[in-house]
């Protein structure tokens, strides 16, 4: 993903995605496919995690790798894992349907809304909470 033209921060990237993941909720708590309590099934019936396509667990690790380093990150290492993560949502989010998924594999477009839904809650704390930034929530 490149910079938006007149996006002065590297960092706008992060808030662009924010705002995208934001959307993506809305529009899948108004289509009624989400419920407001967020409980969002990864596991299908037999226990194995829905998500095994490359990029959704490129995405996965990602989120992973953040979190087990923020207590290490340095300012300078939270803006490169922000856009790290932003840019692994960006290759999920081109490789991976999840609204034209709604309809034949609804599960499976749950547990994408899921990874979605914890890409947002991530770039949320980074941003705001660790980088004192605005997470967007529409653009």
């Amino acid at each position: 993903m490149q910079r938006l033209p007149g996006s002065e921060s590297p960092l706008f990237t992060a808030q662009y995605v924010h705002a995208r993941c934001c959307s993506l909720v809305r529009l899948a708590c108004q289509e009624g496919f989400i419920s407001s309590s967020r409980y969002i099934p990864w596991l299908d019936a037999n226990e194995k995690l829905r998500l095994t396509q490359e990029h959704s667990l490129e995405l996965i690790a990602e989120l992973v790798k953040v979190v087990d380093n923020l207590e290490f990150y340095s300012v300078v290492k939270l803006e490169k894992a922000a856009l790290k993560l932003s840019l692994a949502f960006d290759r999920f989010w081109s490789h991976c349907r999840i609204l034209g998924e709604m309809k034949t594999s609804p599960e499976l477009a749950q547990a994408r809304l899921g990874l979605v839904m914890a890409t947002q809650s991530i770039l949320r704390f980074l941003l705001e909470d660790k980088l004192g930034l605005s997470a967007f929530k529409k653009l």
